[in-house]
């Protein structure tokens, strides 16, 4: 199947560009887990990750939904006035709800710290109030972004989040290991880097700022956006829920371990997130191609493809890349490694959820976006039912796989239905090979050859040989060709 334009290319380069902008945005945990780690008992990074997931979850309230609207409508304007009033109304509607709920919580943070039971009262209290700022800086600095994004304007988006990045590795290196502050300093150090690229995006995109803001325009973005807010806030509370509930279970520092050990799948959350923040423009723009069904069902084979291989390279080598040390700081500090059998559930995960995107493209189509809520409510059930059943009696392996099953389960689901409404041909017979080949890789490599040479040179070669067969075999076979997946890298 060919088309007369390479699409897979076209979205692969945003994806690139724009992972390179998450990248370098999102990885910070992941950089400096080595820090986090040395310098923080893992109560203090449990606590750390659940006013985290506190603030991800606000972050769909303080947004009332309305990220997905702002880009359907500002891409659907055809004249600089039109979009200048869609963004302008965004930004300043938001700028005194964002002071207003922030205020709230201000002044409602012990309440808060009592109503989760946080371990330490007075830490916590403070640190939620730190959270009202990160908050309100959080909300409005998307926008420009989200601008760029329905532009496609990749490298400057990329290249803004380029400062940003290192504002705030440099932040956290002289708040945590010159001044010796404590966790909070992650959000001073977030707070700083977002404040920094919200000034910059508002300086790129000050030809569409004006005060002249519409309350049609407003009306029209809430009232589109308004059940992305319960969708949004669905899909957090599955992401998030688990650390709740281990929380409840056990204590912050089983979260905490939780949290290092989620943080090495980084790497395929990252090119997720890139993918997904490149997807729902790209599609929004394919509503009116008379090919869009060929280049879903290509991108579809090219992600699994893609995810798979990514999911083999990091469980084969995971004992590998944990035990590299430099200067008295390891990528995961032994108090952390009890955790890493979570890592391939959570790669797992991660795969479903992309591959949920890709199908969310069928209710747009088809303007029954109003089924994303019923899907992603039944999402919500399933990952709670399945965290009350399996953490307890698991542990932070139960919590992984609530969230790897409950993402499963919901791309099953969406398939099915997604089918029924915008029928397209996927090329199982290549996506079965590919999960065949990589399923007996995996069992190879994970459950043998790591446990045999755990962390050894000879086990990093024969993983290094199981790999290069995976390519070999995709290759021979046809399933993807790899002289055409490399000219995806060429400009």
């Amino acid at each position: 199947m060919t088309l007369k334009k390479s699409y897979v290319k076209e979205l692969f380069s945003h994806t690139l560009i724009y992972g390179l902008g998450i990248v370098l945005n999102k990885s910070v945990n992941f950089i400096l887990l080595p820090v986090y780690t040395k310098y923080f008992p893992p109560e203090q990074i449990g606590l750390f990750t659940l006013v985290q997931s506190l603030s991800l979850f606000l972050g769909v309230i303080y947004t009332f939904g309305i990220e997905t609207s702002f880009m359907k409508y500002f891409i659907e304007s055809d004249d600089v006035k039109s979009k200048s009033e869609i963004y302008s109304s965004a930004l300043i509607s938001l700028f005194f709800t964002s002071a207003l709920l922030s205020l709230l919580i201000y002044f409602q943070s012990g309440n808060i710290s009592v109503l989760f039971n946080f371990d330490n009262y007075g830490e916590s209290s403070f640190m939620i109030k730190i959270l009202c700022i990160l908050m309100f800086v959080d909300t409005l600095y998307r926008f420009p972004l989200l601008l760029f994004r329905a532009e496609l304007k990749t490298v400057t988006y990329a290249w803004i989040n380029l400062i940003t990045f290192i504002v705030n590795i440099i932040c956290n290196v002289l708040f945590i290991i010159v001044l010796k502050f404590g966790v909070e300093s992650i959000f001073y150090c977030y707070i700083i880097s977002t404040l920094v690229t919200l000034i910059i995006g508002l300086i790129y995109t000050r030809k569409y700022l004006s005060f002249n803001i519409s309350w049609g325009k407003i009306k029209n973005l809430f009232a589109y956006g308004n059940k992305f807010i319960y969708i949004g806030l669905f899909m957090i509370l599955i992401d998030m829920s688990d650390r709740f509930f281990l929380k409840y279970y056990f204590d912050e520092s089983v979260v905490g371990i939780y949290w290092a050990n989620y943080r090495l799948a980084t790497i395929m959350s990252l090119v997720i997130a890139a993918f997904r923040f490149s997807w729902t423009p790209y599609f929004l723009n394919l509503t009116t191609n008379p090919d869009n069904k060929k280049i879903i069902s290509n991108i579809f084979t090219y992600f699994i493809f893609a995810g798979m291989f990514l999911f083999l390279i990091l469980c084969l080598f995971l004992n590998n890349i944990i035990e590299i040390s430099f200067a008295g700081y390891s990528l995961l500090d032994v108090n952390y490694r009890s955790g890493t059998g979570i890592v391939p559930f959570i790669m797992l995960a991660y795969i479903f959820s992309g591959l949920f995107s890709i199908l969310n493209a069928a209710p747009f189509f088809t303007n029954k976006t109003g089924s994303l809520f019923a899907f992603s409510l039944s999402g919500l059930i399933l990952n709670i039912l399945f965290n009350f059943l399996l953490i307890p009696k698991f542990n932070i392996t139960g919590a992984a796989v609530s969230t790897l099953l409950t993402y499963g389960l919901m791309s099953l689901i969406m398939y099915i239905y997604s089918q029924k409404i915008y029928n397209i041909d996927y090329d199982w017979v290549k996506i079965r090979k590919i999960l065949l080949m990589s399923g007996i890789i995996f069992t190879a490599g994970y459950f043998f050859v790591n446990k045999s040479f755990e962390g050894s040179m000879t086990g990093f070669v024969i993983n290094l040989v199981l790999i290069i067969l995976f390519l070999t075999a995709v290759d021979k076979m046809k399933i993807v060709e790899l002289k055409k997946f490399k000219t995806l890298f060429v400009k």
